[in-house]
């Protein structure tokens, strides 16, 4: 159980959580395996966690009446997922988590990171720069679908999202930078040449 806890402890630390801190946190989370496939958090439902992952990968999408899906961001090893604006608003989520891979989460309850940010300076300082980080991310988003070409959206995704081309169906990162699967191809195609 330890090695899942092992790239966040490395997080947390740079942070200066101490010891104490860090073992109230282990003790109220669980790890979760979790199967390619499987949703984590599901449009319309609440959201009382907050996950790190520690192996494997997932997709945020959203999902039209018609039935399409858009995929809005990834969070591959070493990040953090959840309905972030849901969770603190107490509202059901406008989308949807799934794991891309077999994956491994560290599942932390709302209640206890609300805790621990109310008992030390150290924790509430360590989630601020996550949900920074997580607000910085979707600035960029918005500018990029704003601003860039199709072109210069792809290669922001792989400046992002090192080595995820590799991992991801071409059709995800198509949704991702808002293109047709057709004319990703037809982008990348024209590279060749």
């Amino acid at each position: 159980m330890q090695l899942y806890y092992r790239s966040l402890k490395k997080m947390a630390h740079q942070g200066s959580i101490i010891d104490h801190d860090w073992n109230r946190f282990v003790e109220q989370t669980r790890v979760r395996h979790v199967q390619q496939g499987t949703y984590l958090i599901e449009t319309g439902e609440p959201v009382e966690h907050a996950y790190f992952c520690s192996e494997g990968l997932f997709r945020l999408f959203y999902t039209l009446a018609d039935g399409r899906e858009y995929n809005v961001g990834f969070s591959p090893e070493d990040d953090y997922v959840t309905s972030y604006g849901a969770m603190v608003q107490g509202k059901p989520s406008t989308f949807t988590i799934e794991a891309m891979e077999d994956s491994v989460v560290i599942e932390i309850p709302h209640h206890v990171l609300k805790e621990l940010m109310d008992t030390s300076h150290m924790w509430e300082r360590f989630v601020r720069k996550s949900v920074e980080r997580l607000y910085i991310r979707k600035e960029e988003r918005e500018r990029e679908l704003l601003y860039l070409s199709a072109r210069e959206r792809y290669d922001a995704f792989l400046l992002k999202y090192p080595g995820l081309d590799k991992r991801v169906a071409q059709y995800h990162i198509a949704s991702y930078i808002g293109v047709s699967p057709v004319s990703l191809s037809r982008l990348l195609r024209s590279d060749l040449h």
